[in-house]
């Protein structure tokens, strides 16, 4: 049984600004999946990526996001559920004046480690590392930024 009471996870901030809370490690459901919270700044962006090793899924509680998956770009209000197969290129940003909260879950699990490691990278350089450092570490969990 997992059990992930309101305010509990590690947070970690990514470096588009948004707040990320890992509710659910891998190591918690054999590998299945991980579950992290997100909280997107207004005009926040996450840039075209894409995850080789799993497929993402969000849904969103708070806010709106543009997601553009591929050559689709979708208005996920709260309440939307979008599903992205691996090897998909995606983005996301907040077009609201308010933040956006939404759940992302990977499955199989595991990414949440490239969050983890990617804070330790940056805090190690006191702010964002250099750019091979970068590319190596999303190599390495097999996530590439376009």
């Amino acid at each position: 049984m997992i059990v992930v009471k309101a305010g509990e996870g590690r947070v970690i901030r990514h470096p588009s600004g948004a707040v990320i809370s890992i509710k659910v490690r891998s190591k918690e459901t054999s590998g299945s999946y991980s579950l992290l919270e997100s909280v997107l700044p207004a005009g926040g962006r996450v840039p075209p990526h894409v995850h080789h090793r799993e497929d993402e899924a969000t849904y969103v509680l708070d806010g709106e996001l543009t997601i553009q998956l591929g050559d689709s770009t979708i208005q996920a209000k709260a309440g939307t559920y979008v599903v992205v197969p691996r090897h998909v290129t995606q983005s996301f940003t907040n077009p609201g004046t308010e933040p956006c909260r939404f759940l992302t879950y990977f499955t199989p699990g595991g990414n949440e480690q490239l969050f983890e490691d990617a804070a330790e990278l940056a805090q190690a350089n006191q702010g964002a590392p250099p750019p091979a450092e970068a590319k190596a570490l999303h190599a390495r969990y097999g996530m590439e930024y376009l």
